[in-house]
């Protein structure tokens, strides 16, 4: 950047003064004229397009005048941005899926048709419409930052503007999503690297020795035996279909409903189960689940788009593939469309489902009957096998309780009927014909932009890790994990709760009260590495046996098999203490968590492996790669939710008033920090969805960071660049737009950029300073733990 080449260019020094750096683009005080836009544009492409000045971006006027002082529009502010970077990249990979479209534009004014040509096709603008531009409209300066930081993102050549373009841009650039999968990346490279596991399971198919053996080599046969699954078409659910749409009353349909809960262990629309108590985490409650949307809150909000389509569209298939004809499965769709939009308007937003002071709601089964008076709760009760908790049943959702609770009258029978028959279609048609697999795979495409379909056997071991998981468990970690690594991640856990000792004890906005009460819970916290000890394993299905197809088995009876199993389970669970020991991730599954009843903290084999974790790896490569996911999940136990909880498991407040007051302020400035970022072109995070995962991901980078500033000679790049490399992925722009309305995790440019930001050492490290892209003021960087 060189203020001396603005100056002989001729712009004003009074406009220098009000525009200099490019950091105040963003700052709404500063106009957005001509004058300051250009100014801005040469000080941010200085990197890309050395030498360039202000004359090469603004030439003014046929006449000359450059008017230097006149408000920017839409077409003059992205014309400028072209010629100051000295034309855009063609989008390649990662910024190719994740831009804005190629859309034809009608208005685009002929002097700026060429030099727009290049900004459209880079994917970093969006019209007003379709078809519609809007070249005329005024810019502002927080506007033309946005377009600034894309177009660092598109080049991905300058670390000091975008850390994680810049680090990753090989990859990114290069990156293709493999065939049915929704993205790709350093986790998913390995999550959906299906070949070890199919090895073992043909192995274990070809040699079926023990019990689990036969479990496996017998329902992967049947997934993947498809002339008797399209041959069998609906049948194994025709009936309940058609009793569903026979059925002339509320009681009728209930009928059904409890004859598909003895038949297939399933509560259709409404019904009784068993969860771990978050009062006393040493026993379980009974809990009520009533009816339930099936997407995010923000698609019913909108109530149009390729997403609604998208999602009747498949319902409307559904039906037909159950037997309704095109006019009714249209009529149905939009039924249970509206009573699920309904539902929606009513529900938690998705993160208030991790928050036990809204989540734990007690009923007594009486107040249950009141909202309910033309069921038989009773009834409904006596069928999922649990002994009575008339006084202590828990609701998550009063809001969505209270919804469900007037569709259950004659009224909406038929929303009601074709509610039930879409939940029996989607739970079920899975296990049933190609026809579901194919509609499936077209609603994935229309509604997330997933391209291709897996194989039959990919599809099949992906099933079999969902229904065996703790028979292919105990295969996968004999044939692929290590004692040796299980105790070095074991020996990095504890060294890590060290360190977070430590920061608390530092801390200067808590009590020691209340930093007694969280070392306590840092003492109790439970650490699970790589697999069950012995004799821990689950053995869910012990003595359950499934059918082979000579047996007259097949994929549906058998998963209805399990699922009985897991019900009679579930009422065997009720009467004895919840088992901490009990692992609730499969040791093959490439992630890790928190749980805040366990107080406990699991990381399986699956996700102990290179890139994130390599025994020979430096120290720097698995600090950044496993150590930050250890520290991430450590962070937990103290985030908005985690903190809730005290060193038992148990919802209950630790905290002095002043702290938590203090903790709550700290958190207010932690969703401000993150609400409205962007990670791909009109793509922002919500701060407030995302909030707990923030919080952990922010301490994670400050242990992290601590663990390497203990080594002798840290290098603090190779940290830095590790962490990019961990979470480098990519996704169609369409899942990560429907992402972005419900994961509660920030993307993943963000879990690098943004956390970044708040590390003093990653500014002397590169020497980032003000007007650089990835610069924020100290007194702007946040930090709780």
């Amino acid at each position: 950047m060189n203020v001396t080449r603005l100056i002989a260019a001729g712009l004003s020094v009074a406009t220098l003064l009000t525009t200099w750096p490019a950091a105040l683009a963003a700052d709404e005080s500063v106009p957005a004229t001509r004058g300051n836009v250009c100014a801005a544009l040469v000080a941010a492409a200085d990197d890309y397009n050395p030498g360039v000045t202000a004359t090469d971006v603004m030439h003014g006027d046929p006449d000359g005048d450059l008017r230097e002082n006149d408000p920017v529009t839409r077409a003059e502010a992205l014309v400028m941005l072209q010629r100051a970077f000295g034309g855009l990249p063609a989008p390649q990979g990662n910024n190719a899926r994740s831009g804005y479209p190629a859309s034809n534009f009608t208005d685009v004014p002929a002097w700026a048709e060429e030099e727009l040509a290049d900004v459209f096709a880079s994917g970093i603008v969006a019209g007003t419409s379709s078809t519609t531009f809007s070249p005329d409209e005024n810019v502002t300066m927080e506007q033309l930052d946005l377009f600034i930081h894309r177009t660092y993102a598109l080049f991905g050549t300058n670390l000091k503007d975008d850390f994680y373009a810049s680090v990753n841009k090989s990859w990114l650039d290069s990156s293709e999503i493999p065939a049915g999968q929704y993205s790709t990346g350093t986790f998913d490279a390995i999550a959906n690297n299906t070949e070890p596991m199919t090895q073992l399971i043909e192995q274990t198919v070809a040699n079926p020795v023990g019990e689990d053996a036969q479990r496996i080599a017998t329902l992967y046969t049947n997934i993947l035996d498809w002339d008797a699954r399209n041959a069998a078409g609906i049948e194994p659910i025709r009936s309940y279909l058609d009793a569903a749409e026979a059925a002339q009353s509320v009681d009728e349909l209930m009928a059904v409903h409890k004859q598909v809960g003895e038949d297939l262990a399933n509560d259709t629309l409404m019904g009784f189960t068993l969860s771990i108590d978050d009062m006393d985490s040493s026993h379980y409650a009974v809990s009520f689940s009533p009816l339930s949307p099936n997407l995010s809150k923000a698609i019913y909000a909108a109530d149009s788009g390729k997403q609604k389509e998208a999602y009747l569209t498949f319902i409307r298939t559904l039906f037909e593939l159950g037997g309704a004809d095109e006019e009714s499965a249209a009529a149905d769709a939009q039924r249970v469309w509206e009573l699920e939009k309904d539902l929606s308007s009513h529900a938690l937003d998705e993160q208030d489902y991790s928050d036990v002071e809204q989540t734990y709601n007690v009923y007594t089964m009486e107040e249950l009957k009141a909202l309910f008076p033309t069921l038989n709760l009773d009834e409904l009760y006596t069928q999922s096998g649990l002994a009575r908790s008339d006084n202590q049943i828990i609701v998550s959702d009063t809001g969505l309780l209270e919804a469900s609770a007037k569709y259950f009258t004659e009224e909406h029978l038929d929303d009601l009927k074709a509610y039930f028959r879409l939940s029996i279609l989607f739970q079920f048609g899975g296990f049933l014909s190609r026809d579901f697999q194919n509609a499936s795979n077209t609603y994935r495409e229309d509604m997330l932009g997933v391209s291709g379909t897996m194989s039959d056997e990919e599809n099949a071991t992906q099933k079999l890790q969902q229904y065996l998981s703790d028979e292919l468990g105990r295969l996968y970690v004999q044939a692929y994990f290590s004692e040796e690594a299980k105790a070095d991640v074991e020996a990095m856990v504890y060294d890590f709760i060290d360190i977070y000792k430590g920061r608390i004890l530092s801390l200067d906005w808590m009590s020691d009260a209340t930093k007694e009460k969280a070392v306590e819970k840092l003492d109790s916290l439970s650490v699970k590495v790589g697999y069950p000890d012995d004799g821990k394993w689950n053995d869910y299905y012990k003595g359950v046996t499934l059918k082979t197809a000579a047996d007259g088995g097949s994929y549906f009876d058998n998963i209805v098999t399990l699922l009985q199993a897991q019900k009679k389970l579930m009422a065997q669970l009720q009467s004895q203490p919840v088992d901490k020991d009990m692992w609730m991730m499969a040791a093959y599954t490439v992630n890790a968590y928190y749980a805040s009843s366990y107080n406990e903290i699991v990381f399986p084999a699956g996700i102990l492996q290179a890139p994130l974790y390599d025994v020979n790896a430096s120290r720097e490569a698995n600090l950044g790669g496993i150590g930050y996911i250890i520290a991430h999940e450590i962070t937990h136990a103290f985030d908005n939710n985690g903190a809730k909880y005290d060193k038992n498991g148990n919802a209950t407040d630790w905290w002095t008033e002043e702290d938590y007051t203090a903790f709550q302020q700290l958190c207010n400035e932690v969703i401000a920090f993150y609400d409205g970022v962007e990670a791909a072109p009109g793509i922002t995070c919500n701060g407030t969805l995302t909030l707990s995962e923030n919080i952990a991901d922010l301490g994670a980078a400050q242990c992290v960071l601590e663990a390497a500033q203990s080594e002798a000679n840290p290098d603090l790049d190779a940290l830095f660049r590790a962490i990019a490399n961990t979470w480098c992925s990519t996704m169609p722009r369409d899942t990560a737009a429907y992402y972005a309305t419900l994961d509660v995790h920030a993307q993943d440019k963000l879990r690098v950029n943004r956390v970044l930001q708040t590390l003093d050492e990653f500014y002397t490290t590169y020497d980032i300073t003000e007007g650089d892209g990835m610069w924020i003021a100290p007194e702007a960087r946040v930090s709780i733990w």
